[in-house]
């Protein structure tokens, strides 16, 4: 069976808005033409306070009406389906909060789902309250890499699966940014190899030492507190899989591109980059050995499903595809009840995973998850603290 078989889309017709804002995490990567161009949508509006961009973006959906505020066009729009594309996640809530009261029945909004467990639970409750199907830009579940790792983790290709490593980008973002804005795609990945993790260790370095309550600073993007600029972790799995992910500034700054996972297994590795058409490296051994880089084997997954979708659309980017694949995936769930295969809650699964990283450093020691406490656990250390 192909790695990419099983792709999904919508049967039904739908009245599609795009909210962005120029300036202000714009649209995401890519996520104002995430439905455009797919069967049964018409994206009708744009919404971006921004004169420039907001006629930008009106050309490139081909949406007919533009708005400065987002309230306005989903009070004047009704629509089906909404997007929302600014990167910084300070104002996520009340977009996603106004959309799922707006009547939509689907959002595709930009990552990181949300700055905090409490913001992630309330808006998922209030859109089962509605029955609204939330998907969130997690787009290496689409990629053909991921896909077709998984297909022969499940074949048996590395023996027994025990370990997934996972790095974050390694540049001047590393530790606790590079934590929260790329390694939210990295732990979501493991989930999609290997479900909920049931406890968290880590350790939170700044300059060379544990990191403590005066570490604490606000993070760019606006993403809410942050800490470190070297972060080690791992994760229990079920069947005795460990998880680990690390993020530090590395001295080149990430030119070594080091965004990627290790699926490592008791008869072999499979190594992938985060990357919307990147090569599966296999090594046929449990652990890769410097003085046998031979026996790396690039293996090339087949297409994603709606590959080329972009060609010839001003603005795609290299997201388009993975993009379209998660849209459409979202409106075949609004229509058969379904799960997205990027949902909102897995992407507080993901976010879970994070704050598990500062809880841990906290307590010093093992957490379980899923965490009890559900408020910033760097806001309540600094407060204890008395900052």
């Amino acid at each position: 069976m192909s790695e990419t078989s099983g792709a999904r889309g919508p049967r039904g017709t739908y009245r599609a808005v795009v909210v962005g804002e120029t300036g202000q995490g714009n649209y995401g990567h890519g996520i104002d033409l995430a439905f455009v161009g797919l069967p049964g949508v018409t994206v009708v509006a744009v919404a971006d306070p921004d004169e420039a961009g907001r006629a930008g973006a009106l050309s490139r959906t081909g949406a007919s009406t533009g708005y400065a505020d987002y309230r306005e066009m989903l009070e004047r729009e009704r629509p089906d389906v909404v997007a929302i594309g600014p990167r910084q996640p300070h104002r996520r809530e009340e977009m996603l909060q106004a959309a799922i009261r707006s009547g939509a029945k689907a959002i595709y909004t930009e990552k990181p789902f949300a700055r905090s467990l409490d913001e992630a639970d309330r808006v998922l409750a209030a859109a089962d309250e509605r029955g609204v199907r939330i998907a969130v830009a997690h787009q290496n579940r689409a990629f053909a890499g991921p896909r077709l790792a998984r297909r022969l983790v499940g074949e048996g290709k590395i023996g027994r699966l025990r370990a997934i490593k996972a790095y974050g980008k390694q540049d001047r973002r590393g530790g606790g940014q590079d934590l929260t804005v790329l390694g939210t795609h990295m732990l979501d990945l493991m989930r999609f190899f290997l479900g909920d993790a049931s406890w968290c260790h880590a350790r939170v370095v700044q300059g060379g030492r544990d990191a403590t309550p005066a570490d604490v600073h606000p993070g760019e993007e606006q993403v809410g507190p942050i800490l470190g600029d070297d972060v080690v972790t791992s994760y229990g799995f079920a069947d005795g899989v460990t998880g680990s992910y690390e993020s530090a500034q590395a001295d080149d700054l990430g030119a070594g591109n080091y965004f990627r996972f290790e699926l490592c297994g008791t008869g072999g590795v499979l190594c992938v980059w985060s990357n919307p058409a990147g090569q599966v490296y296999y090594y046929p051994r449990p652990f890769a050995l410097p003085d046998r880089p031979e026996e790396w084997q690039a293996l090339t997954p087949d297409p994603l499903p709606l590959a080329g979708a972009g060609e010839g659309l001003p603005g795609a980017n290299t997201m388009h595809a993975a993009n379209q694949v998660i849209a459409a995936d979202l409106l075949a769930a609004v229509e058969d009840g379904s799960k997205p295969l990027s949902s909102g809650q897995d992407a507080r699964a993901a976010l879970e995973m994070i704050m598990a990283v500062y809880a841990s450093h906290i307590q010093g020691d093992r957490v379980a998850l899923p965490l009890t406490e559900r408020s910033h656990p760097l806001e309540r250390w600094t407060a204890g603290a008395g900052r």
